[in-house]
Formats: C-alpha cells, structure tokens, sequence
C-alpha cells in the first residue's frame, strides 16, 4: 500500500480483521474430515469472544458438527476479503482463525442472536430459524494478512476492539461510486499533489479515515491509501471527504 503521508491514519489490524468478519465475505471451513465453503455466512463475535456464524440449515458443516450439545470440532476457518467491484484481483486480505466449533441449542443460538443484535442491528440475524442455523467458532489463534503483512493477533485484542463502522456500508457505496460517479476518482487523482502510479482509478476501499484506490496499469497493480484531513464519522461525511479530495489538495 502507497502511502501518501508518514503520519497516514488507517484502521489497526485487529479493526481491519473484525471489518472482514463483519462483511459477507466468503469462507472456507477445514477439518480433519473434509475441507467446506462457506458463501458469505452472517458473523458477530460476542464480548467474551466467540465468534458466531449464520449458515444454511441443510449445509454439510452441520452433520460434522453432530447432534446439539457434542463437543465441537477443532477448524480452522479463512476467511477471504473481496473487493466489493470487480477488479482484475479481488482479495483484499485473508482472515484465518483456528479454533473449536460447535452447534449450540436452539435456545442457546437465540441468546446469542439477541445479545448480538443490542450491539449491532444486523437485520441478517433474523434469519435464525428461518433457513439459516448458527454455529459458533470459540476463537484459539487468529492471523491476519493483507499488503502490509502478516499479523497474528490474540483473541483478547481481536475481542476488544471494533469493526470499522463502515465495514457493512462499504461495499454498496463503493459500487454506486463506480458505477455512478467515475468522474470522481479521476478527478481525486488529478488533484494529488504527489504523482500516483499510472493506471485506471478503481474503488478498493474505505473507511473513517480515508479512501483506497487501486490503479490498474498495464505494469500491474498499486494501491494507494488517500487520508482525509479528518476521520468521517457518518457515511454522508465519507461521501463529503470524497468530494473534497476530489477538488483541492488538502495536504
């Protein structure tokens, strides 16, 4: 990642790797018995850090995991950060955590569901019951890897910190800017006041702190982390920071 200031704000990766958890990224679910995908599972990580997946009520996950109440398996779980808009490559970052997984009561799940939704109005929670069956991922190692590195976090840290609050928003904003308002990223480039490399401007990411671009030249691929001047703390800030990057240098 090209970063335009040395003192550039951006997500931590423990907020970088809940931001993966938090979006519909698909997953690929391995055991000593089979290796299973999973496509865009509904995931929350409670206060005491567990981590829970929506997935389909007839999927083969759940025969592995037996009847209510068995012990769990020992899984570990990737998870695949997908560009929301089609670039040339998609895969933003990888998430694996290793852990025990298990399928909880029908009552405990509704427990889960109701302390996840008082911290996050996630409307995909009620499809518990509905087509969809929870399991839950007690979390033992987790690594996190993305263009800046690898990292491996502790379960304490990954627990005590938050998604990004636009992980979610992201990805239906960053298709509408492509396909509705191309003028913008061009124009955001034409008024860096550092050169970027050559290449077609496309939408990589965003957060509170600023946007990415991924410029796709005929030598490759570079991406380019543009800060605000302040961190966004509304999705109609984000889209005001957009615009003034895109008509004055505020560096």
């Amino acid at each position: 990642m090209i970063l335009l200031s040395p003192n550039t704000l951006a997500p931590s990766p423990v907020e970088r790797a809940r931001s993966v958890l938090a979006r519909p990224n698909p997953a690929t679910v391995t055991t000593s018995e089979a290796s299973l995908h999973l496509t865009g599972p509904a995931c929350h990580t409670g206060p005491d850090g567990e981590v829970t997946l929506l997935i389909p009520d007839r999927h083969r996950l759940l025969a592995l995991l037996g009847p209510e109440g068995h012990e769990g398996h020992e899984v570990t779980i990737e998870f695949t950060d997908t560009a929301p808009v089609d670039l040339r490559d998609r895969v933003r970052s990888l998430l694996w955590i290793n852990g025990n997984l298990r399928l909880p009561s029908a009552r405990r799940a509704r427990d889960l569901a109701l302390e996840a939704v008082e911290d996050d109005p996630d409307e995909r929670l009620l499809d518990l019951g509905h087509g969809r069956t929870m399991v839950v991922l007690e979390p033992h190692l987790i690594m996190y890897s993305d263009n800046d590195g690898c990292h491996l976090l502790s379960p304490e840290e990954f627990t005590s910190l938050r998604a990004d609050p636009f992980d979610r928003w992201e990805g239906p904003w960053l298709r509408h800017l492509e396909r509705d308002h191309g003028d913008l990223l061009h124009a955001v480039v034409r008024h860096c006041p550092v050169p970027l490399p050559e290449g077609r401007p496309r939408p990589l990411g965003v957060d509170r702190y600023g946007l990415r671009l991924r410029m796709e030249g005929s030598d490759g691929d570079h991406d380019v982390l543009i800060p605000f001047h302040r961190p966004a703390r509304t999705p109609h800030e984000v889209a005001h920071r957009v615009h003034e990057l895109a008509h004055s240098p505020l560096w």
